[in-house]
């Protein structure tokens, strides 16, 4: 199987992937990864892991960890973080140490670029919709722009970057075939 050199943009790729571990093991996984019990109540070993979001719910006004401002598809965007991001983080941050990149897992970045920047996209959106009194709009502001905006973006460039390096694998074979 033909193979793609490492390059700069691999290197920024795995400090995502790093970052991405990070947060869905520490932040966004917690309720689906750990046991309340493990982690909820105070004294208990991972509680630390409580009190980081609680740093962002007090902090950012967080309306995608509280029940009641979270819009009604967040659990299943969760479950696809836990399902189907966290595997592929794995699997990029194992398959980057090796250097090099091949078709097939090219493919698969695009395809988790795409739905990582969709799903923010989606919860981008939903803020839109919540009450000015409860979600101001500088909350707003800060929510969507420092801390969603990266969200959106890393992914977007990916996508971008795996679709050319996608295209040039096609169009390099069809050139190939054209000349024989």
């Amino acid at each position: 199987m033909a193979t793609s050199p490492k390059n700069w943009r691999d290197q920024i790729w795995q400090v995502w992937f790093v970052l991405q571990f990070l947060i869905i093991l520490f932040v966004d996984g917690v309720p689906y990864i750990y046991p309340a019990w493990l982690y909820q109540p105070k004294g208990s070993p991972l509680h630390f892991l409580q009190k980081i979001r609680d740093y962002d719910i007090n902090t950012y006004n967080d309306p995608l960890f509280q029940e009641h401002l979270a819009p009604n598809f967040m659990h299943f965007l969760f479950i696809i973080e836990i399902g189907f991001q966290l595997p592929t983080v794995l699997f990029s941050l194992y398959r980057f140490r090796k250097g090099t990149t091949t078709g097939p897992f090219e493919l698969l970045l695009l395809v988790y670029a795409f739905e990582t920047a969709f799903s923010t996209a989606l919860c981008m959106n939903s803020v839109f919709f919540i009450d000015e009194l409860v979600f101001t709009p500088e909350q707003r502001t800060v929510f969507l722009w420092q801390l969603m905006g990266p969200w959106a973006t890393i992914p977007t460039l990916m996508f971008i970057d795996m679709y050319w390096r996608l295209y040039s694998r096609t169009s390099a074979g069809d050139a190939l075939k054209k000349n024989q």
